[in-house]
């Protein structure tokens, strides 16, 4: 299956098919570890602004994006913020779950940021995503909360890897 898997730069054109991968990952995967509203306020409905305000970020935000393809589908994605050693994001669509999509999205992540010259990256970590990210070299540092856009609290785990 990993050898189906393209990486490429995520494309203001890729922006619906994006949010459709992120809500569908936390209200299908995300769903076992956190309760009700927190799912809804991690991912609420996807509206067309919405949409191009992702679409506007990806070009001008402060976000390295990427998608995972598999026969031209968008399955996954993933983002770093270069300026602050942050992994944003590595979300999989739930029919790819457990199919090496993540890991190739993180592998190609982690290349990004070593060409960048980061030397360490660092995450807060969903509660259902914490195993892969161990998986993948990544040390638990804390549990925090991360506040959402509504203002609600998360809980999440700090982690990090060295990259060299």
């Amino acid at each position: 299956m990993k050898s189906d898997i393209k990486v490429r730069s995520c494309l203001p054109s890729d922006a619906e098919n994006v949010l459709k991968v992120h809500r569908a990952a936390i209200h299908e995967t995300a769903s076992s570890c956190y309760p009700k509203e927190i799912i809804q306020d991690w991912a609420s409905p996807i509206t067309p602004s919405k949409i191009k305000a992702f679409a506007d970020n990806t070009v001008v935000g402060e976000e390295t994006r990427i998608v995972a393809e598999i026969s031209g589908r968008i399955v996954g994605f993933g983002a770093i913020v270069v300026s602050n050693n942050e992994l944003r994001a590595v979300y999989v669509s739930p029919s790819f779950g457990r199919s090496g999509v993540g890991t190739v999205i993180l592998q190609e992540l982690e290349q990004l940021a070593r060409e960048q010259g980061l030397s360490e990256l660092h995450l807060n970590a969903s509660l259902n995503a914490e195993p892969f990210y161990q998986v993948n070299s990544y040390m638990n540092e804390d549990f925090e909360e991360h506040t959402l856009h509504s203002g609600r609290k998360m809980p999440s785990i700090r982690m990090r890897k060295n990259c060299n």
